[in-house]
């Protein structure tokens, strides 16, 4: 790709990557062409130039009503849920947290077809028992009632 940027050939280019067992997923853009604003780009970590007030905190214990802001789900082998890893913001204090799914229900919701769970309400905890001695948080979605 590169070289056929570099000859002239193409202007603007998109690799992707998979890696692991088809378990992660790696993509870069690539152009011949300038910024249009004519900025040079920036040397080293682009996070140095970002406003620090813009990139909400991340609390790693937390408690509270909370919205799912991203998720994915982990599948076994056979095609069941395993785990869910929640991206969510706490409703009190808009701060974001980590965290894995709380109950079995909250787990078939976010590995559902027929629902989309983002923006989804529920209630996220710190696990009191923890995994190998590790804390880790948990995210449980409110069920609505079906009479």
């Amino acid at each position: 790709m590169t070289r056929q940027l570099r000859g002239g050939s193409s202007r603007n280019g998109l690799i992707l990557a998979n890696g692991g067992v088809l378990s992660y997923q790696h993509s870069i853009c690539l152009s011949s062409l300038p910024q249009r604003n004519e900025s040079p780009y920036p040397n080293g970590n682009g996070l140095e130039q970002a406003e620090p007030d813009s990139i909400a905190p991340v609390n790693f214990e937390v408690k509270g009503p909370a919205t799912i802001e991203t998720y994915t789900v982990e599948f076994n082998r056979d095609g069941t849920p395993f785990q869910a890893y929640i991206v969510g913001r706490l409703t009190d204090s808009n701060h974001r947290f980590l965290a894995n799914e709380g109950d079995q229900s909250t787990l078939l919701c976010l590995s559902s077809s027929n629902e989309e769970p983002i923006g989804k309400l529920g209630t996220v905890i710190a696990d009191p028992l923890g995994k190998m001695g590790e804390r880790r948080n948990l995210f449980s979605s409110h069920s609505t009632a079906r009479l």
